[in-house]
């Protein structure tokens, strides 16, 4: 009997370990998306500036273009979800809210950035596993001191 709950123990602690991995691996297209995509309001919007970030952040340098998005991390991850308990999976979804947008276009030199930045309505992209994972579209509303 002792033995008997020592495998199904021994089981069920490796199923758990299982899961465990499964949940981090499906998260990692968000963290991907967030590390290329946000930014923190932790500093001022204008302080960001598309040649820092770009380098910083590693982005491919053969885009013609990058979109960083300056709002709270949640406001985010919450676009995916249907209510309290389930997620949009595989769908497109606009936004309800305008987000504050910093938009870096790849000036002719091909090394340097312009900053463009905006109030702008994003379309994203929920994943299978029902997390942001592409910024699909963006409809402006307001140009910001450009």
């Amino acid at each position: 009997m002792a033995s008997t709950l020592k495998v199904l123990g021994s089981l069920w602690a490796l199923q758990f370990t299982l899961c465990g991995l499964l949940v981090h691996s499906q998260n990692l297209s968000w963290r991907e998306f967030m590390k290329q995509h946000h930014l923190s309001t932790n500093w001022a919007f204008s302080k960001y500036k598309c040649n820092d970030l770009m380098r910083e952040r590693g982005i491919a340098k053969d885009k013609n273009y990058h979109i960083f998005i300056y709002t709270l991390w949640h406001k985010i991850e919450r676009i995916c979800l249907r209510n309290w308990r389930d997620r949009y999976r595989n769908v497109y979804i606009w936004a309800p809210d305008p987000f504050k947008i910093l938009k870096c276009i790849r000036k002719n030199s091909k090394s340097s950035y312009k900053d463009y930045k905006s109030y702008s309505y994003i379309e994203f992209h929920c994943s299978m596993n029902g997390f942001v994972d592409v910024v699909e579209d963006m409809r402006l509303l307001e140009d910001i001191g450009n």
